[in-house]
């Protein structure tokens, strides 16, 4: 049987392009992890890479092999995860990915109680797009984010939740024919252009489903990249906007006007991904206990 450190000696050379580069990113010698590779080949049966000038490069049966090890290493880095959380217990770090609207509008007063109570715990906290992507799970305590924003692959015992809803409301320029309005229909909305955030926002996925629903198509929009850009299009006359209650009312500098939809089905609704609860140090529990009871935020 293929033992961890022969499949992850196959997979570094596949990322770095040399045995030599390989016993550099593991920190073993060339020769160790030659002799790695040399087990792992004759487990196989057949050559796994052919040496090149420049390096080395994977044969089919190497290759095929890469994305079974790629799993393999997400899942050492989960169980290390887990010790690591065991071995801090009350002291240490919380690790939190967030989208960045999460992160500026919802997460702040849950933050603030957290260090009050805990001062010794160090807080990493990641908010934006670009850490999605490579954010590994098992180095993450605690995922929030928006309506269908894709997550990374998470390991089976992190489960998601729904968390934290909030009225949507239509916001416009304060010279606006809707501002002030109340009860706007939903075919009113089709004449006017719309500042939309991009897709994966849980208020754009929300107002979409909804449009969807009663057949009505957007005649003129533009898309922009976060929340404060919505803001400052509609400032400056570009269109109507939509967002939750929550970010409105924290945002006072906004010189914007509000108008309230008609009867809707409409929800903004943001999710946390979590470890379920055997899974979690002492401090994370607490982190969530406080999360998962706003009610208790003074």
């Amino acid at each position: 049987m293929a033992d961890e450190e022969q499949l992850l000696s196959l997979l570094a050379i596949a990322e770095h392009g040399s045995i030599s580069a390989a016993a550099e990113h593991l920190h073993r010698g060339q020769s160790a992890i030659s002799e790695r590779l040399r087990k792992l080949t004759e487990l196989v049966g057949e050559p796994l890479y052919t040496r090149e000038i420049n390096g080395v490069k994977l044969t089919q049966a190497g290759a095929v092999l890469i994305p079974d090890i790629e799993r393999l290493r997400r899942v050492l880095r989960d169980i290390d995860s887990i010790i690591r959380r065991r071995q801090r217990l009350m002291e240490g770090e919380l690790n939190i990915v967030s989208t960045s609207l999460i992160a500026n509008y919802y997460l702040p007063p849950f933050l603030t109680r957290f260090r009050q109570q805990y001062p010794g715990i160090n807080l990493y906290i990641k908010s934006g797009e670009r850490y999605w992507k490579d954010a590994a799970a098992g180095e993450v305590d605690v995922f929030f984010y928006e309506g269908d924003s894709d997550l990374p692959e998470l390991p089976d015992y992190f489960k998601s939740v729904p968390w934290q809803d909030n009225e949507i409301v239509i916001v416009t320029p304060l010279q606006h024919p809707l501002a002030g309005r109340q009860n706007v229909s939903f075919e009113e909305l089709e004449s006017y252009p719309i500042i939309w955030r991009e897709p994966g926002s849980a208020v754009r996925g929300a107002i979409e489903k909804e449009f969807r629903r009663r057949g009505i198509v957007p005649r003129h929009f533009i898309e922009v990249a976060d929340i404060e850009s919505v803001g400052t299009m509609i400032n400056a006359n570009l269109g109507i906007g939509f967002m939750s209650k929550r970010v409105l009312d924290k945002r006072s500098d906004w010189q914007v006007a509000t108008a309230t939809l008609e009867s809707h089905q409409m929800v903004c609704l943001n999710f946390m991904a979590a470890p379920q609860p055997d899974r979690r140090s002492i401090m994370l529990q607490k982190f969530l206990e406080m999360i998962e009871n706003p009610e208790n935020l003074t």
